[in-house]
C-alpha cells in the first residue's frame, strides 16, 4: 500500500509540474460500460468470470502545448464475479476496482478544430477489494483513444475506449538460471475494456 500511495504522490507532482505557457484546466466527469476480466490460471479454480456492467469516474486535465494534455484519472467499477472451483461448487461475490492513472493524451489535427481524434496512454495503480478478500493494490496501465467534440468555449464532449490491463499473481513457480533457482510468482493479465462518454468543463485559461 505504501508503494501505491507513493505512486499517486509522484503522479500528482508530475501533473502539477507539467510545462505550459498558459495552463488550462478541465474537469471531466464520465460514465461508461466495462467488460472483460476473466482469469484462467487461478489455483483451485477452473472458471473465473467478471460481470459486464457500468463504470464511472472523473479526470482532472491540463492542456499542454503541441496538441497534448496530461490528466489525473480516477475510475470506479463494481461487478459480480463467479468462480467455479475445481472441486465443483461455485463462489460469487462483488468485486470493486478503483483505477488511479496519470494519462497522456495526444490529439490529431489543428488546435481549435471542433472535432479531433486522440490517443491516450496511462500508468498508475488498480485497487481491488471484495467482501471475501482484503484490499490490494497493483501496478496498472491503460491504452486507448477517442474523439473530442467542442461544444463551446467552456464545454466539450469526448467519447473514448480504453484497455485496462493489470497483472495478477495467481500462483508460484520455480525459475532456475545457471547458478541458482528461485521461487517466483506466476500469473496473468486481468484485462478489462471500457467505452465511456465524458463532459469536459474548462475551469480557467484561454
Amino acid at each position: 500500500m505504501r508503494r501505491l500511495v507513493a505512486s499517486v504522490v509522484v503522479a500528482i507532482a508530475v501533473f502539477a509540474g507539467a510545462a505550459g505557457a498558459q495552463p488550462r484546466y478541465e474537469i471531466i466527469p464520465f460514465a461508461g460500460y466495462r467488460w472483460g476480466g476473466g482469469l484462467s490460471t487461478v489455483q483451485g479454480v477452473h472458471d473465473f468470470e467478471t460481470q459486464d456492467t457500468w463504470s464511472y469516474g472523473v479526470a482532472l486535465a491540463r492542456q499542454l502545448p503541441h496538441n497534448s494534455a496530461a490528466e489525473l484519472y480516477y475510475s470506479h467499477f463494481s461487478g459480480d464475479i463467479d468462480a467455479t472451483l475445481d472441486l465443483g461448487p461455485s463462489v460469487s461475490t462483488t468485486l470493486r476496482r478503483d483505477d488511479i492513472m496519470l494519462n497522456g493524451d495526444w490529439y490529431a489535427g489543428r488546435y481549435g478544430q471542433q472535432t479531433r481524434p486522440y490517443f491516450s496512454l496511462g500508468v498508475g495503480a488498480s485497487i481491488f477489494s471484495s467482501d471475501r478478500s482484503e484490499t490490494i493494490g497493483r501496478f496498472a496501465w491503460s491504452l486507448g483513444g477517442g474523439v473530442r467534440h467542442e461544444i463551446n468555449e467552456r464545454l466539450a464532449l469526448r467519447l473514448d475506449g480504453r484497455w485496462l490491463p493489470t497483472w495478477i499473481t495467481t500462483g508460484s513457480g520455480i525459475f532456475c538460471d545457471p547458478f541458482f533457482c528461485y521461487a517466483v510468482g506466476t500469473g496473468e493479465s486481468y484485462d478489462q475494456f471500457e467505452v465511456a462518454l465524458g463532459l469536459a468543463l474548462r475551469l480557467g485559461g484561454h
